[in-house]
C-alpha cells in the first residue's frame, strides 16, 4: 500500500471572506429576533408595575385605565349664540373653561385637550378656547378635524 507523501512545506491559508459572511448572517439573525420594546415597568409612570411571576401574570384582569384619556371641548352655535361644552356639560364662558381645565391639570395628569369647533364657530372663539387651555397649564392642545 502506498502512503501519501507529506513533503509539502507550504503555509496554510485561511479564507476570511466566508467567515465574515457567517458573522454578518449571525448579526442579522440576532438583530431581527431581538425585541427593541422597552418593558413598561422600566418607564417612569404612576401605573407602572413590576411584572408578576408564575401563574399570577396569566390572570384575565383588564389593564388599569387612566382617569383622563383626553379632554374634549366642543364649541357649538345654538340659536345664534356660542356655546362651550366641557365633558357634556355647558359652560358659561371661556374663563370658567380655564378654571375647570386648571382643576383637572392640578390633579397631576396631563391629558391632551382637544378643541372641536363646529363650522359656524368663529376663529376668535376657537383661539380664545385654545388660549384658555394653554393658560390653564395644558401641554398638548389639539384641534379636531372633520373626516372628508
Amino acid at each position: 500500500m502506498r502512503l501519501p507523501r507529506h513533503d509539502r512545506t507550504g503555509s496554510l491559508e485561511v479564507k476570511m471572506t466566508p467567515m465574515i459572511d457567517v458573522v454578518f448572517l449571525l448579526l442579522i439573525f440576532f438583530v431581527w429576533t431581538s425585541s427593541f420594546e422597552t418593558p413598561e415597568y422600566d418607564l417612569p409612570s404612576a401605573l407602572a408595575e413590576v411584572p408578576a411571576g408564575g401563574s399570577e401574570a396569566n390572570t384575565d384582569q383588564p389593564p388599569p385605565t387612566e382617569a383622563f384619556d383626553e379632554i374634549v371641548v366642543k364649541l357649538l352655535v345654538r340659536g345664534g349664540l356660542p356655546v362651550i361644552e366641557f365633558g357634556g356639560q355647558r359652560i358659561e364662558s371661556v374663563d370658567v373653561l380655564q378654571e375647570r381645565l386648571a382643576e383637572v391639570i392640578a390633579l397631576g395628569v396631563q391629558p391632551p385637550v382637544i378643541i372641536d369647533p363646529e363650522a359656524e364657530v368663529t376663529m376668535e372663539r376657537t383661539v380664545a378656547a385654545y388660549d384658555a387651555a394653554r393658560a390653564a397649564g395644558a401641554d398638548r392642545v389639539l384641534y379636531a378635524t372633520a373626516a372628508e
